[in-house]
């Protein structure tokens, strides 16, 4: 009976101490920092947040207002916004858009006082209207100064006058209520629990570094990161509604992403040759057709004397054959010319010269072509098989390449083949699912896009593994050639669990944690126990998170504020 008393005392000694340092608190509805006051208002569609400086009775100031959608967080751009007194329709205050989300007007009021604002809001998103309470006009911002002073007033009462006076009044009351063999022992629990509560004795007690306002902590121990709403909307940070819903377990496989069959063309050098021309750069896009370079046929010095000697033989052979064409057609023309007189036999034999001189001279000419075409297939345009974006390649203009040599690799992207490593265990979810997703090795993209096109074919020798095909859309070009990637097989059965996005979940002191919106422009940190990952959401077991508007986008920066306060 004597250790309750004791417990019961102690108790009221700490409980006393702390209403002394108590009596911080901000009006309610409206928040200090150093250099502006914040009040907030929402509604099911939007989020206010309004900051103002120190007001004074008829004197103009400048606020800004910065409006968000309730359930994203993202900022409202392009709404009509008019902002009145309930009340006094003589005071306007024009809204003037600044940036997405960040509006801004000027206006004084006539008194020291508080006064509420009605903020008609008009957007494609729907009309609304909301309050902002509690403006209050003559506060004053704190400083360190002021708190100071309001700390001594509020804490004249010096530590040791404290002290003595919970030790004699506890002394008195549990000398009366002890027996004498249980003095010593009661005294004894006193003194401690007066030196225990003593701000000065014992640091741990004293509140220095809260925000009794609602804000964070000033450590990292605390669970609460205050991020300016201007912050918010620099950072992109968004959040979502987390609700109980469907999800699918899903069986995990890993592969690497292979080119598609029209993804990946090869430009071969189709003979011994020298570039005369590079028409494309390194990472150049190129459409299917188009000239890459110029190939030039390199021919050896024996061959050139040879077609030289040919091609000289031939003209020759050519100039003949046109002047016995032309000396049988003046043969045959004369004869025409007298052929009353001449015999018939002679003008049949003229005109059958002539047209054997003349088919003579044709076939020499066309042999004459059918050398120069040769000749002029010693140029090749070398083109593209596909379209896609050129490779790297180490040519110049006068490099000499081979005959069945690599020039230019050109890639497209927009589809590719994903190659996984399936085993045994997990065929029948493979079979049993239509449903496929994708994810990189650092889960900064994915694709939901995936369809089966061919199940095993053959085995890995080094696993045992069976080689399954998928083909994926790649249209923003995210998946690269040879990259490993995991497959996720959605099963066809769902159940109702709660559910996050895996950009909500990130890792602090070695532990999987969420952060959820408590309030416009401060975060909650929860941990939480992850489960199964069906390759966009994780089960997780925190059941407080439901309801809540977890952070979605922008996680990584809420963290690193939170780290770092």
């Amino acid at each position: 009976m004597k250790l309750v008393h004791s417990i019961s005392l102690i108790c009221m000694i700490i409980t006393a101490q702390m209403a002394w340092a108590h009596g911080d608190e901000l009006p309610t509805g409206a928040r200090a920092s150093v250099d502006h006051f914040s009040v907030y208002g929402q509604s099911d569609r939007y989020e206010l947040s309004l900051y103002y400086p120190e007001l004074k009775a008829k004197e103009e100031a400048h606020f800004l207002l910065f409006l968000a959608d309730y359930f994203s967080n993202k900022a409202i751009d392009k709404a009509t916004i008019q902002i009145s007194i309930p009340g006094n329709s003589k005071i306007k205050f024009p809204v003037e858009a600044i940036s997405p989300g960040v509006y801004e007007f000027h206006g004084a009021f006539p008194e020291n006082k508080k006064y509420n604002l009605n903020v008609q809001i008009n957007h494609p998103n729907g009309a609304d209207l909301i309050g902002l309470n509690n403006i209050e006009v003559g506060a004053l911002l704190p400083s360190e100064t002021t708190d100071s002073q309001i700390s001594n007033k509020k804490n004249s009462m010096p530590n040791w006058l404290i002290f003595i006076i919970g030790l004699s009044l506890g002394a008195v009351v549990m000398y009366i209520v002890s027996r004498r063999k249980n003095r010593a022992l009661t005294v004894f629990f006193l003194c401690a629990s007066a030196w225990f509560s003593n701000t000065q004795w014992n640091p741990l007690s004293a509140h220095g570094d809260e925000d009794h306002s609602g804000g964070a902590s000033g450590n990292s121990f605390g669970k609460t990161v205050s991020m300016p709403k201007e912050t918010q909307f620099l950072f992109e940070v968004y959040t979502d509604p987390l609700s109980v819903g469907d999800y699918s377990v899903a069986t995990t496989m890993y592969g690497t992403v292979l080119p598609s069959s029209e993804g990946l063309g090869n430009v071969i050098a189709t003979q011994n040759g020298r570039l005369l021309k590079l028409n494309v750069k390194v990472g150049q896009m190129v459409k299917a057709g188009q000239t890459l370079a110029v190939l030039q046929q390199i021919i050896s010095t024996p061959d050139q004397v040879n077609i030289t000697a040919n091609n000289s033989g031939l003209d020759l052979q050519i100039e003949t054959a046109r002047t016995k064409v032309e000396t049988t057609k003046r043969e045959l023309d004369r004869l025409k010319k007298i052929e009353d007189i001449a015999a018939a036999k002679e003008v049949q034999a003229a005109e059958a010269a002539y047209k054997m001189a003349l088919v003579e001279l044709q076939t020499l000419e066309k042999k004459s072509n059918q050398a120069n075409t040769n000749a002029n297939n010693r140029i090749v345009n070398l083109s593209a098989p596909i379209s896609g974006v050129v490779g790297q390649f180490s040519l110049s203009a006068g490099a000499e390449v081979v005959a069945g040599q690599s020039l230019f690799v050109v890639t497209n992207l927009s589809k590719v083949y994903v190659e996984a490593q399936v085993f045994d265990k997990d065929l029948p979810a493979i079979k049993a699912t239509n449903k496929f997703t994708v994810l990189c090795s650092s889960n900064e993209h994915k694709s939901a896009e995936v369809r089966l096109i061919s199940q095993a074919q053959s085995m890995n020798s080094g696993n045992q593994s069976q080689k399954v095909l998928f083909e994926m859309d790649n249209p923003g070009g995210d998946f690269k050639i040879g990259e490993f990637v995991s497959v996720k097989a959605l099963a066809a059965s769902i159940s109702r669990q709660i559910a996050v996005p895996n950009s909500a979940i990130t890792e602090i002191n070695g532990k999987a944690a969420i952060f959820y919106k408590r309030d416009p422009e401060f975060f909650e940190m929860t941990y939480v126990k992850t489960g199964e990952d069906d390759g966009t959401h994780t089960i997780v077991s925190n059941s407080i998170l439901e309801g809540k508007r977890i952070v979605t986008n922008g996680t990584y920066e809420v963290k690193m504020i939170y780290l770092n306060q």
